[in-house]
């Protein structure tokens, strides 16, 4: 079945329960006093905090808003299904503000020139900078599609708001919670609301992941990681990248919302001018994070980059290792960690030849014994470089003893010293010499240079670049083919290699091939 017909089951799965949730709460809850005036409020609240929307993953659609504590409390103060009200109305301005500020950002490239390039793009122009730079950022939550796939992620997206607030709404309600608008006697803070509202909030954190998870199964799924492994390792994906850094914010704005329904309860909606300060403060939090994630990519891309200036044909062969080293992390079900770093970890695993002096990188003929001992320092002057960097702590080992045997031979030399080698590390040593022994225009899925990006017109595969002369591979090293590797990678295994590694890249190799990512 293809991807499109299945997030189109996806979406009307997810369609359904949202009408079935409201017919539940329907027939379940009754509505209490006037939440009208309520709705109209609230729902404009939580307009503009869609507004505040932050992109955390580009082009993935992934986004947080100060929207979920607004619902929440909605919930608490007038009931589920106004609450669910608020939400649709929510969902359909949210979609129709997206369409508009990507047409206004097209419309604002073409004629950047007119507008200021200096304003609208670069410049310290105080609200005009900050309206151009929101209308950027929503709208580049939008996408084209085709009309059909259009109206079903509009439905698809106002219903997952729906199913987020109404399994919630019947949560606080079973608990005992009462509707703030007309609590009825016997209303007691503690068990009438507060505790209730705790399971609310649980409630509506769960169904969202899990909501979000399940989309991801079906747009996104991770690569070569299937049945109950793929399904969690999604899921362990998800709480890493986005959920726990999102975690302690989120646990402050559970407070902001019980205020909110305190305060519109006793100043009606000056308790909204109130809030305001904290939601707010949410937004630059998650700004913050964004750039902080921002920086780290960018980190990695300079080193890389650094690291390509002083060798270029490792830029593909970097590229090679990272892929096939996070492969083959989930073929062995390493654990998430593991599966979201060690990409960084092989397209870093050279970076210590930086410190190598490159009349030896640049070496064609074959390397004296002296040469050799210079470049057997690159994994410790790498170990070192990766860690003055604090967020990549994790990898330091694994790119310390990339070259160190499973039998204790190999280098740096431990003295002795007993170490346990990291499995981490035992991947990247298996698919690095795989691609070093094996020759790159035959693993390429297209020939490029890796010095100028020359790619010849006819699909040639030459040994050197005909525009600037780079060679491909290193002139005094024979390569390989594929089988004669894949025969080096078993005689090594148990003594240079890990033998459950150089299984299970095997078994991978055999099963989907060396360009499974295409």
């Amino acid at each position: 079945m293809n991807r499109l017909r299945l997030y189109a089951i996806f979406c009307a799965v997810v369609f359904m329960c949202a009408a079935v949730i409201t017919l539940l709460v329907w027939a379940e809850v009754p509505i209490v006093g006037n939440p009208w005036p309520g709705v109209f409020w609230f729902a404009l609240l939580a307009c503009l905090g869609e507004l505040l929307a932050v992109n955390l993953q580009e082009g993935a659609g992934v986004s947080v808003t100060p929207t979920s504590p607004i619902l929440w409390s909605a919930t608490c103060v007038l009931g589920p299904l106004p609450a669910i009200l608020i939400s649709a109305i929510v969902g359909v301005f949210s979609m129709l503000a997206k369409f508009i500020c990507y047409k206004c950002t097209r419309v604002l490239d073409a004629h950047s020139s007119y507008f200021g390039v200096s304003v609208y793009k670069n410049g310290s122009h105080g609200l005009i900078t900050e309206l151009s730079s929101m209308i950027q950022g929503y709208g580049a939550q939008w996408q084209e599609r085709p009309l059909g796939v259009t109206i079903q992620y509009i439905a698809a997206y106002v219903a997952n708001m729906v199913v987020a607030v109404g399994p919630a709404g019947l949560v606080y309600h079973y608990l005992g919670g009462r509707f703030l608008i007309d609590p009825g006697p016997g209303f007691h803070v503690l068990t009438s609301f507060v505790l209730p509202f705790f399971g609310l909030v649980a409630a509506s954190g769960i169904v969202d992941l899990g909501v979000w998870v399940l989309h991801a199964l079906v747009v996104n799924p991770v690569p070569g990681a299937k049945g109950v492994y793929g399904l969690l390792l999604t899921m362990k994906l998800a709480l890493i990248e986005v959920g726990l850094p999102i975690v302690r914010p989120q646990l402050f704005m559970l407070v902001v919302a019980i205020a909110l329904s305190y305060l519109y309860i006793h100043i009606h909606v000056l308790g909204f001018i109130i809030a305001a300060t904290p939601v707010l403060a949410l937004r630059d939090f998650f700004n913050q994070w964004v750039a902080e994630r921002e920086a780290y990519v960018n980190t990695i891309t300079t080193l890389a980059t650094y690291m390509q200036h002083y060798h270029p044909y490792t830029r593909g062969h970097l590229k090679r290792v990272a892929d096939l080293a996070e492969r083959l992390a989930r073929e062995m079900q390493l654990p998430a960690e593991s599966v979201r770093y060690i990409s960084t970890a092989a397209f870093l695993h050279d970076i210590g030849k930086i410190g190598v002096s490159e009349e030896i990188l640049d070496k064609t003929a074959k390397l004296t014994d002296e040469e050799w001992e210079k470049i057997k320092e690159h994994p410790v002057k790498g170990a070192e470089i990766i860690s003055h960097l604090e967020f990549l702590d994790s990898i330091v080992d694994w790119i310390k003893y990339h070259h160190k045997w499973h039998n204790g031979g190999g280098y740096p030399a431990t003295n002795g010293v007993d170490i346990e080698i990291p499995i981490e590390a035992a991947i990247i040593a298996a698919v690095d010499a795989f691609d070093a022994m094996t020759d790159d225009r035959e693993l390429a899925i297209k020939w490029e240079c890796d010095s100028c990006g020359y790619q010849p017109g006819d699909n040639s595969r030459p040994p050197m670049c005909p525009k600037c002369g780079a060679e491909k591979r290193r002139l005094y090293r024979e390569p390989k083919t594929l089988d004669q590797a894949v025969d080096e990678l078993r005689r090594g295994a148990g003594s240079q290699f890990h033998p459950k590694v150089i299984k299970a890249f095997l078994a991978m190799l055999d099963r989907d091939g060396v360009h499974f990512s295409v």
